[in-house]
This record gives C-alpha cells, structure tokens and sequence, in this order.
C-alpha cells in the first residue's frame, strides 16, 4: 500500500513536471527540459531515442510489474510531447512510437481513458492514418 501511494504520487508530479516542460516557450529549453524527464522516470535518453517500441518495453519490463503500464503511458507521453520539437523524420518516428505505446496501455491496462483516446486519434490525424 505504501508504494502504491508513492508510486501515484510519482506519476502526478511527472504529469505535472511534463505540463511545465510543454509550457516553456524557447524550444531548446523545452526540449532539455522533455529531455530530463526522460532520465527522471524512465532512464537514459539516449536508448529511448534510438530504440523501437519492442525494445522499449523490454527496457520498461525492469520496473515493478503494478508500474509497467503507467511507466509505457509516461513514455507515449514524452514521445508524443517531444514529437512537437522534433522536425520531420524524427517527428513521424516520435508519433508512430507514441500511438503504438497508447495503444499498448489501452489494450492492456485497467483504466479507460478518453485523453489517450483523443491523442491516438489527433496522432492518426497527424500521420494521416485511417481513425478506428
């Protein structure tokens, strides 16, 4: 119960920290900032930039089993987010990686959720893929 309460108070102020980083007007800043929440919750920059999204859980797995799907939604996040800083290819890459994580988390986790169903769609939309 203990980490359970220190684990949801963990993801509100990761949420918290990536709607400071999106409001941060200068572009580098915001993506330094995009940058340190990576390394925060998740790990190293570096290997979620060049890892595909199966490698990607693979690295997520390390985490505590009752963390894994917040700790993939987290990362959809930051790949959506960053997508935003990022210029073509990179942006579509981003994108691609995001829809397949949120996509990951509403067929495996326990919470419904109309936000992520929202970016998914905006993310199709952006990619000009055919909305489900």
């Amino acid at each position: 119960m203990i980490h359970q309460d220190y684990f949801i108070r963990v993801i509100r102020a990761f949420f918290e920290a990536l709607v400071r980083a999106m409001n941060i007007k200068d572009e580098k800043d915001r993506s330094n900032a995009i940058h340190e929440l990576y390394e925060q919750y998740l790990g190293e920059y570096e290997f979620f930039q060049n890892a595909n999204v199966e490698d990607a859980l693979v690295r997520l797995s390390q985490f505590p089993e009752e963390e894994r799907i917040d700790r993939t939604e987290m990362l959809a996040e930051l790949y959506y987010v960053e997508s935003d800083v990022r210029v073509y290819p990179i942006n579509e890459t981003l994108l691609e990686r995001a829809l397949a994580l949120f996509e990951y988390v509403d067929q495996h986790g326990k919470t419904y959720s109309i936000e992520r169903l929202k970016k998914m769609e905006d993310i199709r939309r952006r990619l000009g893929l055919k909305q489900s």
